[in-house]
C-alpha cells in the first residue's frame, strides 16, 4: 500500500488534511489517485461553476527514482476539479505504464488551492511593430492578454535574430502549454523510451498553464532522436539523419524547426489560445 496525502486550501482560508493509502499498481493507481484527488476537492470545495485550483506536490518512486513533479493551474466554468485529478492521474499513468516493472511508488504528496474566480486569460494579440527585419537585429513584440470584464495585459519580449539568418519568412507563434506540449511531444508518444528515468523527465517537461510560449521557427526540415530535438541541422548532418531515418526507429523528421522559445508570465492566471505572426527576413 502506498500513503497518499492530500491538503486542501479552500478561499476562506480553511484547510482540510486527508491521509489515505492505495495499492500500489501500474492500472489501479492512477485510476485511484484520480478519485482520491477528486473525492478531496469535492468534500469541501465547490466542483461545479467558475473557480479556479492551483495544485502542487510530487509523486515519489522507490529505489532512488526521480519524483513526478507537480506545479500546475486549472480555471473555467466547470469541470475545473476534474482536471486536476487528471493532471495528478494522467503523469502517473504514462510512467507507470511506460514498460519499467522497476517503478514502485513510495508516496503521494499534494497541496491543492481552490480560488472562487475564473482566473484565466486569453491570448489575443501578438504585434510586432515592423514586416521585415535583418540578421542581428532585435525584434520587439508585444502580446495582449484578455481577461473577463474587459482587462487586457500587455507583455513585452525581446528576440534577436541570429546572425547569419538567411533571409526568407520567419514565424513567432504564442501558444498556451496544450498547444505548446502538443507541439513539443509529438513524436515522444512513438518512441520507445531508454529508462524510467527518460519516462519521468518527459513528464517534468510538460509545461505549465500559467505561462505562454513563444515558438520562433522556420518551415524548414528538423529532426528527433530518442526525444531530443536537432531543427535546421547542417547539410552534412541532415543528409545522414534523411538516409537513417527509415531504418531506425527512434528517429523522425518534422518541417517546423525551432530556433528559439521563450516564455511570457501569466500573472497567476491561466493562459488559453494561440496566435502566430509572420515577419520576413531580408539581407
Amino acid at each position: 500500500m502506498v500513503p497518499v496525502s492530500i491538503v486542501v486550501a479552500g478561499p476562506n482560508g480553511k484547510r482540510s488534511s486527508y491521509h489515505m493509502e492505495m495499492v500500489d499498481d501500474r492500472f489501479l493507481s492512477p485510476f485511484l489517485l484520480q478519485m482520491s484527488v477528486f473525492s478531496a476537492i469535492d468534500s469541501t470545495e465547490r466542483t461545479v461553476g467558475s473557480g479556479s485550483f492551483l495544485v502542487k506536490g510530487q509523486i515519489e518512486f522507490r529505489d532512488g527514482a526521480s519524483p513526478v513533479k507537480l506545479d500546475n493551474m486549472f480555471s473555467g466554468d466547470a469541470n475545473s476539479a476534474m482536471q486536476v485529478a487528471l493532471s495528478a492521474a494522467v503523469p502517473l499513468a504514462y510512467v507507470l505504464q511506460g514498460g519499467f516493472n522497476a517503478l514502485h511508488i513510495k508516496q503521494v504528496a499534494l497541496k491543492i488551492e481552490s480560488f472562487d474566480q475564473k482566473k484565466q486569460l486569453q491570448i489575443d494579440h501578438v504585434f510586432a511593430g515592423r514586416r521585415e527585419a535583418r540578421p542581428g537585429e532585435t525584434i520587439e513584440l508585444t502580446v495582449g492578454l484578455a481577461g473577463e470584464n474587459g482587462v487586457l495585459e500587455t507583455r513585452k519580449i525581446s528576440y534577436q535574430a541570429p546572425i547569419g539568418l538567411s533571409t526568407g519568412p520567419l514565424y513567432f507563434t504564442v501558444a498556451d502549454a496544450s498547444a505548446a506540449n502538443l507541439t513539443d511531444f509529438r513524436q515522444t508518444a512513438g518512441v520507445s523510451p531508454r529508462s524510467a528515468g527518460q519516462l519521468i523527465a518527459n513528464a517534468n517537461h510538460l509545461k505549465v498553464n500559467t505561462k505562454a510560449y513563444l515558438r520562433v521557427w522556420r518551415p524548414d526540415a528538423a529532426y528527433q532522436l530518442q526525444g531530443e530535438d536537432y531543427p535546421a541541422p547542417p547539410p552534412s548532418l541532415a543528409m545522414i539523419l534523411s538516409r537513417a531515418q527509415t531504418g531506425y526507429g527512434g528517429l523522425s523528421q518534422t518541417f517546423n524547426s525551432k530556433l528559439a522559445e521563450m516564455e511570457i508570465d501569466g500573472g497567476g492566471a491561466v493562459v488559453t489560445g494561440s496566435k502566430t505572426i509572420q515577419m520576413d527576413i531580408k539581407e
